[in-house]
């Protein structure tokens, strides 16, 4: 009977691990020791500047894998992993939804939920990351305030979310107006060099991208790196976090935290990996995200929004 016990007991921890991992890329239901469903929702403004068809593909393609290999069988249809913003923060504060792939934005507004020690974080975010503002060296651009009337083109993609924040809150600290007065234009591209290149040739005044595709494209062409300069630097921010409410189990928690950071070790789960332009997920403290935070609830009053609850 001690045998046939811990073989039970094997196959029930297999089963639960198992169905932790595909329900940390699927909104299914994940049931711990206490049997208590944990379900998982991703944003769908993680996915700025990305084709939502690869995403969805890429997950269901993990999902099947993932089932296959723990499981031996088909994993089931699932549901709509990637909910709207409102939908999101909505089914979080109604407990529908017990971890959440989120903006820094929509997590400002859920923080007296969110479970403090338990934020997953792609690794080249858990730092935080810079925004730039670039000009072209033969400009008569010194600072910021000599923006007024330019026309400026940004990067269109997931890491940026924050931009609009950034943009806000620097024109405010310099005592100018929000972007929308001050800047005569302001388009976006998905493609780093559409963003870069025009301001190379002269077709636009300014670019707004991450520090590190600057970096990446001056690798790329070093002409950039001699004929363009930075104009201003945001502080480090990280835009996008995977949380768990505060009163999910801890031993789904745990296994959901294992899983997505041992995602690119299938190679169904490399696919997501390269999706999100990431090596892999790291654990941190909420507290990382404090930087970040205080510029959104600036970013919140400036615009006359509703700063949400500041807990966690």
């Amino acid at each position: 009977m001690k045998g046939s016990d811990k073989r039970l007991t094997r196959r029930q921890c297999t089963s639960m691990l198992a169905t932790a991992l595909a329900a940390s890329l699927g909104p299914r239901f994940c049931r711990a020791a206490s049997d208590k469903p944990l379900r998982v929702a991703i944003s769908a403004d993680t996915l700025a500047g990305a084709n939502v068809n690869d995403a969805r593909a890429a997950y269901r393609v993990w999902l099947d894998q993932v089932a296959r290999q723990y499981i031996h069988q088909t994993a089931e249809p699932v549901p709509e992993i990637f909910l709207p913003s409102e939908e999101i923060i909505r089914d979080v504060r109604q407990g529908t939804v017990d971890c959440y792939g989120v903006t820094a934005l929509e997590l400002a507004k859920l923080l007296d939920l969110t479970d403090p020690n338990s934020l997953v974080l792609q690794d080249y975010l858990a730092d935080g990351m810079e925004y730039i503002l670039l000009v072209h060296n033969s400009s008569q651009f010194k600072n910021v305030a000599d923006l007024k009337n330019a026309r400026i083109v940004s990067h269109l993609h997931r890491d940026m979310v924050l931009r609009p924040a950034w943009l806000s809150t620097m024109l405010a600290a310099n005592n100018l107006p929000q972007p929308d007065s001050f800047f005569a234009s302001q388009k976006l591209s998905d493609k780093v060099n559409q963003v870069v290149l025009p301001v190379f040739f002269h077709r636009v005044d300014a670019a707004c991208l991450a520090r590190r595709d600057w970096e990446t494209a001056v690798e790329l062409n070093p002409q950039l790196g001699r004929d363009l300069r930075l104009l201003a630097v945001s502080p480090k921010v990280i835009p996008i976090a995977f949380a768990f409410r505060r009163n999910t189990s801890a031993d789904a928690r745990k296994a959901l935290i294992d899983a997505i950071q041992g995602i690119n070790k299938m190679t169904a789960g490399q696919q997501i990996v390269e999706l999100y332009q990431s090596r892999a997920f790291v654990q941190r403290p909420i507290s990382v995200m404090k930087p970040t935070f205080e510029m959104v609830r600036q970013f919140e009053r400036l615009a006359g929004q509703p700063a949400g609850p500041r807990k966690g």
